[in-house]
């Protein structure tokens, strides 16, 4: 990647991508996709049943918790020693289950999706290659992409949690600041998507693990917004479908649901990345479907 480019943005709007992106069932590898939207929905749906007890557990314990709180505060007689103190420990075990579930869930579907990304942008960028081929490419580099996210994630959950800490401290002098907390999300989601091409950058340049937090950025520094509104978009619509869910009287059905959903926002997520990152790159495309197009 030259200063030029650098300079110049080259990522087109979502909709420019949204052919493509979608069509997560169509690698050039008929097998491969299923059996990888297969394994993540299994990871997704199996993570959830599997937390479900503890997310049971850790509700019931709160209640029971909020229940002592608010007939104290009826009392006016406010005093932490009276609440049960094997009930609180409950509530943070149950927690701390649900937390180490959900954190494995993520991490284990997100390497299934990256190993999908890099297929799938293998497939535009080294048609000729074999799955094989692909496989070994991407194992490669596995290593060194684990490493930098866990680096990249734990600095980034210090961050939140300091900015976090600083809104609750400033809300006490200034009450109007705490209004900033419900937009704390939208702002995590939309700095992380500024990294959004920090495994293909390993993949494709393998860069150094320190040296990819700089250039994940430089790479997306002239179209800071369009990376982060075709970024958002995805995680939005996701919601809005997940929502689909909220009606269905079958508790389990609704996990799958929500499951599925999650599954296939993620691999539509992986194909949207790729195109935008060859053009971002300019990497040049020599698949067929580019014939096509």
């Amino acid at each position: 990647m030259d200063k030029q480019q650098r300079q110049e943005c080259r990522v087109k709007s979502v909709f420019s991508y949204m052919r493509e992106s979608w069509r997560f069932f169509d690698l050039d590898n008929p097998v491969i996709d299923k059996i990888i939207f297969v394994l993540i929905l299994a990871v997704i749906f199996g993570g959830y049943l599997f937390a479900r007890p503890y997310i049971e557990n850790a509700f019931l314990y709160y209640e029971q918790i909020n229940v002592s709180l608010l007939e104290q505060l009826e009392s006016k007689n406010f005093d932490f020693s009276a609440i049960n103190i094997e009930t609180a420990r409950k509530f943070l075990e149950s927690m701390l289950y649900v937390i180490a579930i959900y954190a494995a869930i993520k991490a284990v579907s997100y390497i299934f999706a990256t190993y999908y990304g890099a297929f799938y942008y293998y497939s535009l960028t080294r048609p000729d290659t074999t799955w094989n081929q692909r496989t070994v490419l991407f194992l490669k580099k596995l290593i060194k992409i684990i490493i930098f996210n866990i680096l990249f994630y734990g600095i980034f959950a210090l961050g939140v949690s300091l900015i976090f800490v600083l809104t609750l401290l400033i809300s006490l002098f200034i009450p109007v600041i705490i209004l900033i907390l419900p937009l704390l999300p939208i702002l995590i989601l939309a700095i992380d998507t500024l990294f959004i091409f920090k495994n293909l950058l390993i993949i494709e340049f393998d860069t150094g693990i320190f040296k990819n937090f700089k250039v994940s950025l430089d790479i997306t520094r002239e179209c800071k917004k369009r990376v982060i509104f075709n970024g958002l978009w995805l995680h939005f619509l996701g919601l809005i479908l997940e929502t689909l869910a909220i009606d269905v009287q079958h508790p389990v059905l609704a996990l799958f649901i929500v499951a599925f959903f999650e599954a296939m926002i993620l691999l539509i997520f992986q194909r949207l990345t790729a195109l935008m990152f060859i053009d971002a790159a300019s990497v040049e495309r020599k698949d067929k479907m580019l014939e096509k197009i």
